[in-house]
């Protein structure tokens, strides 16, 4: 791709990752001013590479209002752009560019490759056939802004003007794949917000030392609910996986944003996990009362092993205060009720997170009021755009935010360099 220098009708784009690159395809066609994109790493599209284990679930199966709502309070910023590249048309977009996708387990889309490369090398192939000059190995240093309107840009290698800039430079995470502050710090010098960066869709450290003893331990169906008063919505129901520090899996994954934004203002949060979110207190007691009568020789640690491993079974019954050895016809009813309450409201403290080098995004970024969402355009700045992670807007495990990714390029580019 050539160094031509840039001109006042240039588009600069500012990062080469999802968001850039959907950005500089939807923005290059014929008559529109020459696309420009300035890429620190020395290659495009590195973090993408390294989403979904490399397999790349950009986006999933759910209706398009649907998926605009499990964005929660962004769900109205987010919906414009969403609706007008939803995830048909993301899936029909790639297959114009030669990638098919499939859903193997219903939710999930994935490339029939299961390989990121192949959505990566597709979006840099249409870059060179539409003519977009990538630069790399480039620090973009600040902003030109003329009478309220940005003008260029200001790089390591000097100057370069432009009739309109998007920033689409990513978040913090993956630092060691080129995440940082750097977009943030445009974004901020322009005169825009930016929402206190935390690192979101991370795994959690618990103070307590007993998920360690269970580490490597997968639990299918599970809903972790955060215990502030103040926020009583924050839940999420998934597979949970016990680590060496803490807690992971996708319903922690979705509740970490919200569990990291908290520690920024306290020491702990505490959450629950109900280890049996399909089943009351009362049918629980019912059960217990029936074991009673069926198999009242059973060791408790025997019956609850019945039903979960049999290590967390031995933590369940040690914080439920039930010796393990108990026959279950011996269990009194306050010990029953002991038991269940726990298992339906098992009691953690998060302490901390594994960071932004363990985060899939970030939470926090440039202040959503000062963005039109039907442009992505500044109300700070004409004639500058966003696009991707550097707004704050982050969403669930499950091709969420790479699909806020491509759909807010193609708005915030189409919107730069309208038909």
């Amino acid at each position: 791709m050539n160094n031509n220098p840039g001109s006042s009708s240039s588009l600069i784009i500012v990062g080469a990752g999802a968001a850039g690159l959907m950005a500089a395809i939807c923005a290059a066609k014929p008559g529109a001013p020459r696309v420009i994109v300035l890429e620190q790493l020395l290659k495009a599209g590195v973090r993408l590479l390294a989403t979904g284990g490399g397999r790349c679930n950009f986006t999933n199966m759910l209706g398009t209002e649907d998926f605009i709502r499990r964005f929660g309070d962004k769900s109205r910023f987010v919906a414009p752009a969403l609706r007008a590249m939803n995830g048909n048309h993301l899936r029909l977009f790639f297959e114009g560019l030669e990638v098919s996708s499939h859903s193997p387990d219903g939710f999930h889309v994935f490339p029939v490759s299961d390989s990121a490369r192949s959505l990566r090398n597709a979006l840099l192939q249409a870059c060179r056939k539409l003519d977009v000059d990538i630069r790399f190995n480039l620090q973009v240093r600040g902003l030109q802004i003329d009478g309220g309107r940005a003008t260029g840009i200001i790089t390591s290698r000097g100057k370069e003007s432009a009739s309109r800039v998007v920033l689409a430079a990513g978040g913090a995470c993956y630092p060691e794949l080129g995440g940082g502050e750097s977009g943030f710090s445009l974004a901020r010098k322009a005169g825009h917000t930016i929402v206190p960066l935390c690192p979101a869709l991370v795994p959690l450290i618990t103070r307590e030392t007993w998920p360690v003893t269970l580490a490597g331990i997968t639990l299918a169906r599970v809903s972790v609910k955060v215990a502030i008063k103040s926020n009583p919505r924050i839940a999420a129901v998934g597979s949970l996986l016990f680590t060496h520090k803490g807690i992971s899996g996708p319903v922690v994954l979705d509740v970490s944003g919200a569990i990291s934004s908290f520690l920024t203002a306290r020491a702990i949060v505490a959450v629950t996990i109900d280890l049996s979110p399909d089943r009351t207190i009362e049918e629980w007691l019912i059960s217990l009362e029936a074991e009673r009568k069926k198999h009242g020789a059973r060791t408790a640690l025997s019956m609850l092993g019945a039903i979960f491993p049999s290590a967390l079974a031995g933590v369940v019954l040690g914080l439920a205060d039930v010796p393990a050895g108990a026959k279950v016809a011996q269990l009194s009813r306050e010990q029953g009720r002991r038991l269940v309450t726990t298992i339906k409201n098992l009691p953690l403290t998060i302490s901390g997170t594994e960071g932004f080098g363990r985060a899939m995004v970030t939470r926090g970024g440039v202040k959503l009021g000062e963005v039109n969402p039907k442009t992505l355009e500044s109300r700070i700045v004409r004639g500058l755009f966003f696009a991707g992670e550097i707004l704050d807007v982050d969403g669930p495990c499950g091709g969420f935010n790479l699909q806020w990714a491509f759909s807010s390029g193609r708005l915030a580019a189409l919107s730069a360099v309208p038909a």
